[in-house]
Order: structure tokens, then sequence, then C-alpha cells
């Protein structure tokens, strides 16, 4: 699946990277860590630091969100789910309080109008119940008009829409669609395993010139979208066990960067033939990101890199097509079509301090691009 004559790795030399991970656990940044580097439908390279085993598993937080999403592809694929086509045709629930025209491609690509919307854990367990919860809910803004990040609403839909078109349980089908072509277990849901607790360090800094001078200008700076009550909510195992699909998936970096490299390699055939161009070339979404005023370059695989010099606000690698999702506290998962490497770096902390994150970032994916040749 990937595309032109990919790289190659130039080196099995990973003292940089591990270097650079190690120093986050020294200076106290993380206490526990794990990365992994995919690579011709392989786990390349796996280490984990600090408090961390090869055992331990994280939560994922946000880049739960692509694995979900990525479910929905036979269903585009067969035309048995439209991107025109409004969310209320395929669950009517939805389709109260101005929501009738939000459209499916409206809701992948965080522009469909509900970012906060309600959704108590009440309404986590069933469809009636998440249905229940939809009837209630009203636009914010008019859906299209703008692109803002929805935490876990958007994907609350989503986990429905993949109940109502697949008949099955939206956890199992995320199982036998993304996990199991990749050789990992279970990452969502009651069978996951325990997840290695999540801290939160440091504050936020208010020093406004401080933070713009790391992300370039003062508007560049991210917006905080959900507060470090709320993501360490998660460390409670009710939490972990609710299958949370905008966030809680539980998993090793070796199990993310596995799955990536299955959605370029597709062996097995469990992604239909030809998503990637729909998923990372055609489809996306341009608009400007409220939260830090960067174009959003959404599709409906995630996050894709681009070419416009705001990789680094999108926490991807300098390579346009590399696409994927981060989640909070840093966590880095990404995939590049083009030289087939897979990314995943996975840590414990929450850091207020939103220039750590940055930071780390930028260092890690150039270091991992600097494996190639």
């Amino acid at each position: 699946m990937t595309s032109g004559s990919p790289a190659k790795l130039a080196t099995d030399d990973f003292s940089a990277l591990t270097k650079r991970i190690q120093q986050e656990v020294d200076s106290g940044n993380v206490t526990a860590a794990q990365y992994a580097i995919g690579y011709n439908g392989e786990v390349a390279a796996f280490q984990s630091f600090g408090d961390a085993t090869d055992s331990t598993r994280f939560i994922i937080f946000s880049a739960t969100k692509t694995l979900v999403a990525m479910t929905l592809l036979p269903h585009l694929a067969d035309g048995t789910l439209e991107l025109t086509t409004p969310v209320a045709h395929y669950i009517p629930e939805f389709g109260h309080h101005g929501k009738d025209g939000v459209t499916i491609l409206q809701l992948l690509t965080m522009q469909g109008g509900f970012p906060q919307a309600p959704i108590p854990p009440s309404g986590w367990g069933s469809s009636a119940a998440r249905r229940a919860q939809f009837t209630q809910w009203s636009l914010e803004w008019p859906a299209g008009t703008r692109t803002e990040y929805h935490p876990t609403t958007a994907h609350w839909v989503i986990a429905e829409l993949i109940e109502t078109l697949s008949g099955r349980g939206y956890v199992e089908a995320v199982d036998q669609r993304i996990f199991a072509p990749a050789g990992v277990p279970q990452l969502l849901g009651p069978e996951t395993e325990q997840a290695h607790t999540v801290r939160s360090l440091g504050e936020r800094p208010t020093d406004v010139a401080s933070l713009a001078a790391t992300f370039g200008r003062a508007d560049l700076v991210p917006a905080v979208t959900i507060g470090p009550e709320g993501l360490l909510s998660l460390n409670d195992r009710r939490a972990q066990v609710a299958a949370i699909p905008g966030g809680g998936a539980i998993a090793s970096a070796a199990h993310v960067a596995s799955i990536y490299q299955q959605f370029i390699h597709n062996s097995g055939g469990a992604l239909p033939d030809g998503w990637l161009a729909d998923a990372v070339g055609t489809i996306r979404n341009g608009s400007i990101n409220v939260s830090d005023n960067v174009p959003a370059n959404r599709t409906i695989a995630g996050y894709v890199a681009g070419n416009d010099g705001f990789h680094l606000h999108r926490w991807m690698p300098a390579a346009p097509r590399a696409f994927g999702h981060h989640g909070a506290g840093g966590q880095l998962c990404w995939v590049d079509p083009d030289s087939g490497i897979s990314f995943c770096f996975l840590n414990d902390t929450l850091h207020q301090d939103p220039r750590v994150e940055f930071r780390r970032a930028a260092d890690l994916n150039g270091l991992v691009l600097d494996l190639l040749q």
C-alpha cells in the first residue's frame, strides 16, 4: 500500500532516539515511556524506559480516534456509508435540535458542531443509551462552518455508526478489523490489561510571550480542550473497561506501531483496496482549527502532516503524507506511507507546560526520519 520506491532504514543504531527519550526520564518530565518503530510490516525496534517494562500498557488517549474511525473504511468502500449523507440517515435519533444536516464527513473531520455535547457514563454502555443522549444534543455552531476539536462526542457517534452498519458491537468490530489483522490483542474495552497510572505534572505557563517563542506566534499556542482532571479519570479501571472510542484504548508502543504497519501493508486484505488515496490524499479538511489557528488537515484517518510548514503543530513528522493521531500527554502515533516507517511514543505524564511535549515531539519525530535513507 506504499507508493513509489520505499526508503530503507539506513541504520539499526537507535541510540540517538533512545538517548533523547532517556533525557525525558532523567529530567523527570516522564517516569515511564516506550517507543516502537515499525518497518516492512514488522516492529523493527521496541524499548521501555523508567518505570515501564515491555509488558507495560499505556492509555493512548486521543490516539484511539484513528483506530476507531478506520473501522468505517469497509462501509465507505462498499457504499453502505456515504460521506455526503447526513448522520441522521443512519442514526435517526441524531437528527434533533438542528443536527439533521450534519454529514458523515463533517462528523469525521471535527466540523460537526457539537464538541462539548454531554454524554455521562450512564450513556456509554448501550446503543439505546447512546441514542437517547444524541436526541438531546444541540449544535453549538452550524456544522461545516468551523473546525473545533471534539474530545469525545464525535467518536461516540462513530461507534454507534459502526454498530449500526456492521451489526455487531463496536468493540468487536474494531478488534476484528483493526487489532486482530495486526496481530495485537484487544486494546479497547473489558478485555484490556490494566493501564500504567497517568500523572499530571507542572502548571500551564501564563507568560504568553514564552509560549509564542516556541509555537511561532501567540495564536498558534494550542488551547486546552480537556483538563487534566478529565484525563486522569481514565486511571479508574471502570473508565478503562468502558471502551471510550475517543480516547480509551490501552496499548504498548509496539502494538500501535504494528497497527500502523497493517494500515499500509494490509496483509490479508482486512481493509478495502485503494483506501489510502481517499483517507489520506483527497478527502481533507483544510479549514482553520479554532483551538490553535492551524489548518486542520484532517481526514477520515486523522491528521495528515502536509507540506505547509505546520506538521509540528499537528504532532507529525516532516513527511507530507504521514498520518495518524497524537494523544494527550504527548503520545505520538503515525505512519508515513511513502517511506513505510511507523512510529509510536507513549508515556505516563500529562505535562501542563505544552512546550515540553511540543519540543519532545519535534525531536523524536525528526530522529525517526533520520533513520531513513
